[in-house]
């Protein structure tokens, strides 16, 4: 009997130290949806550094101390608003407090300096792209101009909604605002507003392998090419 006490309590123990390891440190993170196309396909997992900009307590989601805040271009995973259920959500940021920002024909305007939209002849980032979603619909892009690295995004070839959209934002205090990559198909701040910086839980860094429903498959498929995978931002 003490033998299977002591057994349990090293296994209550191991399992108490995964969970505040995920909470404190890293945490892994199945992308559900194609908002982050091509950048983050469906079925990607990636790894979330949680100490990016600061310390949280264990099992609170509670940042206690901050030595740093995002920067445009992070891809951050976070709490999502009352309006998507606050489920846990992955987006780009785009602007930062005191930012002002104009959306107008589907290309950003951050604090007077235009993004650069590139539209791009090589489409193999859109191979197996997952969830039901087909190269031939889109219009790939590279963004750059207001972060760190140049990025893909995403157009829909016919009717396009971003090609329709005029909107202008000024960031508030310790607010951010967040965009999806697949521009025609992400639920963002363009649609629910900003984003509290203390909701974020951590920036992704890597893929560490992606898997994808293939047709006529009851077994998911591996996307090789992607194992342990940087994501530059």
């Amino acid at each position: 009997m003490n033998r299977l006490i002591n057994e349990l309590k090293s296994i209550l123990f191991i399992v108490t130290a995964i969970f505040i390891f995920r909470s404190t440190f890293l945490n892994w993170y199945v992308i559900p949806t194609g908002s982050l196309l091509p950048t983050l396909k469906i079925g990607d997992h990636v790894v979330v550094n949680k100490l990016s900009y600061g310390i949280m307590l264990p099992f609170m989601q509670t940042r206690i101390f901050s030595w740093s805040q995002p920067d445009r271009g992070d891809i951050v995973v976070f709490q999502g608003p009352e309006s998507e259920n606050q489920l846990t959500l992955i987006k780009r940021v785009v602007g930062l407090p005191g930012d002002k920002i104009t959306f107008a024909n589907g290309i950003l305007t951050i604090n007077g300096v235009l993004a650069k939209q590139e539209l791009q002849i090589d489409r193999t980032p859109l191979e197996n792209l997952g969830g039901g979603e087909t190269a031939d619909s889109f219009n790939l892009f590279v963004e750059s101009g207001f972060s760190k690295y140049p990025h893909y995004i995403l157009k829909r070839k016919w009717n396009s909604l971003t090609d329709a959209e005029t909107q202008t934002w000024v960031v508030p205090p310790n607010k951010l605002l967040v965009l999806g990559d697949n521009r025609d198909n992400s639920s963002d701040g363009r649609f629910w507003g900003f984003m509290d910086q203390d909701r974020i839980y951590g920036r992704a860094f890597l893929i560490s392998y992606s898997t994808y429903d293939k047709e006529g498959s009851f077994l998911p498929s591996f996307r090789n090419e992607r194992w342990f995978q940087p994501i530059k931002n």
